[in-house]
Formats: C-alpha cells, sequence, structure tokens
C-alpha cells in the first residue's frame, strides 16, 4: 500500500538524516530512489512541522540542528469500546 511505503520512506530519511549519512542531496534522493525535487518537498515538509533539519557542506549531509525525535505509528484493528466515544 502507498501510505505504507510513505511512511517507510520518512523512516528512513529520519535515520539517514539522525546519522548524517544522507550525502549530498542528489545522492540522498537516489538513495530514496525519488527526485531531488520531490525530496526538497518532503524535507520542507517535515521543516514545517518543526524538523530542524539542515544541510552541511562541509559534511556533504544533512543533519538534525538540535536533538529530534520523529515517532510515526498506525494502528489498525477494531475500536475499543472506551474509544468509540
Amino acid at each position: 500500500m502507498k501510505v505504507f511505503n510513505q511512511i517507510e520512506q520518512l523512516q528512513r530519511i529520519h535515520r539517514l538524516v539522525l546519522s548524517m549519512h544522507t550525502g549530498p542531496p542528489d545522492d540522498f534522493a537516489k538513495k530514496l530512489g525519488i527526485s531531488a525535487r520531490r525530496l526538497h518537498d518532503i524535507l520542507d515538509e517535515l521543516k514545517s512541522m518543526g524538523a530542524p533539519i539542515v544541510y552541511s557542506h562541509s559534511a556533504k549531509s544533512y543533519f538534525y540542528s538540535e536533538d529530534y525525535h520523529m515517532d510515526i505509528s498506525i494502528h489498525l484493528g477494531k475500536k475499543q469500546k472506551n474509544e468509540e466515544k
């Protein structure tokens, strides 16, 4: 499903940014199998939601400028009785 692929992609982006192993923007996009334009769109969206992502020209990698935690979860199944209200 498309939504699960998007979640996996966000988790991969987070891991690579966290470990400073993204490489330059074009390489980062290739690692993810997306265009550089799409990568910039995703990074801009993450930044608009508060992710402190910046690029280091000397390290040739994106990184978080401060501690940052990304928690993505999805819950599937029947609602519990106390969740139905």
